[in-house]
């Protein structure tokens, strides 16, 4: 996209009526409806405009889903990768107590950056319910343009999890750059997936996340273990 053409839209996502047909576009899908199913008339009702509005704006539902999905990107992307990054320098220099070393893995110093890190990414999830509900569902939905939408952010989100895990080190030097973005490509999804119980038990959040912990830290010191022996098949 040329930089005139990226302008043009960083203005247009600032319009009033932009930001109500999308947040339209939230409430109506939040329970059980996909975005494909939407009517314009619908959507322009929802947000209290005239129905030719929406023109002016999207060229179709599709559209309206991809800028919904660019937005959850731009507001979780850099602060969750911000925070894991902080997170592993801090592990380096803080007083916790030490867990043993296996096959070359910090654990103690995993440990922290996965918790603080998994906590971020679901405090998120409970501030944007619908977003993510929405998010989940459309990668099953019926667009397929929704739907390489969101298996591109997930692969997003699993590239700056392999980047930072093999730049502060936080796996042994033993499991491959690939074997890494392999496992973090599984767990981008499985956070994805946990999305919806935690929004639908919220008495249950603390184990979800306790539970994604560990998740994480089995996998990658199961590779690790597999890697060692010869018998990865990742990578």
């Amino acid at each position: 996209m040329h930089n005139d053409d990226a302008q043009v839209r960083d203005r247009a996502s600032e319009a009033p009526g932009k930001r109500l047909l999308m947040e339209a576009a939230l409430r109506l899908t939040s329970t059980s409806r996909s975005l494909s199913s939407l009517g314009l008339r619908e959507l322009a009702r929802e947000a209290g405009l005239n129905p030719n509005t929406f023109y002016r704006h999207f060229r179709d539902v599709d559209d309206l889903g991809l800028t919904v999905i660019g937005e959850i990107t731009r507001l979780l992307r850099q602060p969750l990768r911000d925070l894991r990054r902080e997170a592993a320098q801090r592990a380096v220099k803080d007083d916790w107590p030490l867990l043993p070393k296996l096959l070359g893995i910090d654990l103690g110093r995993g440990r922290r950056v996965c918790h603080e890190t998994v906590q971020l990414f679901f405090d998120f999830v409970a501030e944007h319910p619908e977003a993510f509900i929405i998010g989940v569902r459309e990668l099953h939905g019926a667009s397929p343009v929704l739907r390489e939408a969101l298996r591109q952010v997930m692969d997003d989100f699993a590239d700056d999890m392999a980047e930072d895990i093999v730049e502060f080190k936080l796996l042994p030097d033993i499991v491959s750059a690939a074997a890494v973005r392999q496992v973090s490509g599984l767990i981008s999804r499985s956070l994805f997936e946990q999305s919806l119980d935690y929004i639908g038990q919220p008495q249950r959040r603390e184990a979800i996340c306790a539970l994604a912990e560990e998740q994480i830290v089995m996998l990658f010191t199961g590779a690790s273990m597999l890697q060692s022996m010869g018998q990865l098949r990742l990578g």
